[in-house]
């Protein structure tokens, strides 16, 4: 293969999430293929599923073996949603809470046509989609604003979305149509405001979380006047936010499509459930007590590498930045991003590496969507390549080795039945 057509290969958005759906795709396979149960994803407990008897389709199962014992995790309220969206209620936690992120397993429900039997199966499959779609969209935006597309393999390849993968959880759904948004926004065209709000909106009913994207972004227009020089950024425009992109109306539309369907469903949600136990966003008042009160966990040493340290860097760059160019929208989601998902974060979600890389899958997508700005003001790329190292760092272990041995076992499993046919054979 030529120079000219390696540097076509490496400039491909479209490739840069085939590794990822295709590794991950291996590892479903690997994981819930022949033998295997779809729902053990879910880590369903006996506890919840048997709190009432309200719905016919969430129920006891006595052929199944339950993995997560008495206590499951939270894919299991996400199932029992899309099993039964009416009735559920009976069976979650905290109903008000958990019903605020409802897209998941409603379009789970839709996409297995109502049939319980397939249910576990369309989770998976959404958030494996998900995963490759917001990769690809970051791709794609990277490309359209001169970067290298392969970076967005640091969102990719982030663990927090192995671990929605793995559990059936929100965070792949919610974080891949943030991706889709801020590509709408920037490349849709004349409907960009229309497209992108929409995909807003459907992201903050996935997971509330996301919507410090939209509303920082909106805050941002409201903030700045549109600049002559820079009416709007469409293709080959290489300019920042506050060069000035939109009007002041286009911010209040953006931060409007992301609140307003949010608020007025949870509104719904209080009448109808109820508000006792909704935690709300769980935050910490004191910088890092989640972290220190969760440092005799299992999982410490990890949390630290994989979500302090990164998070620590981009925060670096973002002030470095912001003391040049204090408006610098995309500094500043980075920066919220980090304060409210590494600093306050809880010690309920530091309880372990599964529970805070879910959370924090915001802070490596808010710094994809920064490197071309932050980089170009602080000039260099070092921390995204230092904190990109980082999130990758734990794949081998987490995906590769696994498959790896799989892949060693199908491989004996073949021989052991190729050979005993051609015994067999010998025999006749």
């Amino acid at each position: 293969m030529t120079d000219g057509a390696w540097g076509r290969l490496l400039r491909a958005a479209w490739l840069v999430p085939v590794p990822v759906l295709l590794l991950y795709g291996i590892w479903i396979f690997a994981s819930y293929g022949p033998g295997h149960d779809p729902r053990d994803a879910i880590l369903i407990g006996r506890h919840f599923v048997t709190e009432s008897h309200a719905s016919s389709a969430i129920k006891l199962d006595p052929t199944y073996s339950y993995p997560a014992g008495e206590s499951g995790y939270d894919g299991e309220f996400v199932y029992f949603i899309a099993l039964d969206p009416v009735n559920a209620r009976y069976y979650v936690d905290v109903p008000s809470y958990r019903y605020t992120r409802i897209v998941y397993p409603l379009l789970a429900r839709a996409l297995a046509l109502g049939r319980p039997s397939l249910i576990p199966w369309t989770l998976l499959l959404i958030n494996w989609l998900a995963i490759g779609g917001g990769t690809l969209a970051a791709a794609w935006w990277l490309k359209r604003r001169g970067q290298p597309p392969w970076f967005a393999l640091a969102y990719g390849f982030y663990p927090g979305l192995l671990v929605a993968l793995q559990r059936d959880t929100t965070e792949a759904l919610a974080y891949g149509l943030v991706a889709l948004g801020i590509f709408l926004w920037d490349y849709a065209g004349r409907r960009r405001i229309i497209w992108s709000a929409l995909v807003f909106a459907l992201a903050a009913l996935t997971r509330e979380t996301t919507i410090v994207f939209p509303v920082l972004y909106g805050v941002g227009l409201l903030l700045t006047s549109p600049h002559p020089a820079f009416p709007h950024r469409g293709r080959g425009n290489v300019g920042t936010r506050e060069e000035g992109f939109g009007t002041r109306v286009d911010g209040a539309v953006l931060i409007g499509a992301a609140v307003v369907p949010l608020l007025i469903y949870k509104a719904f949600l209080v009448v109808w459930l109820g508000t006792r136990g909704d935690p709300g966003l769980l935050l910490e008042r004191v910088p890092f007590l989640g972290l220190i009160a969760a440092r005799h966990s299992t999982y410490w040493l990890q949390e630290i590498w994989i979500i302090l340290i990164p998070g620590l860097i981009c925060s670096i760059a973002a002030i470095v930045a912001l003391s040049r160019r204090v408006r610098l929208v995309e500094a500043w989601i980075v920066l919220v991003n980090v304060a409210l998902f590494v600093v306050l974060l809880s010690r309920t979600s530091y309880i372990d590496i599964y529970s805070s890389s879910r959370v924090a899958t915001g802070v490596p997508l808010a710094a994809v969507f920064a490197l071309p700005a932050i980089s170009a003001i602080v000039g260099t790329r070092l921390w995204f390549w230092l904190s990109g190292a980082v999130w990758l760092s734990p794949l081998p272990s987490w995906v590769l080795v696994p498959e790896l041995r799989w892949m060693v076992h199908v491989t004996g499993l073949f021989r052991h039945v190729a050979c005993r046919l051609l015994r067999q054979s010998g025999s006749l």
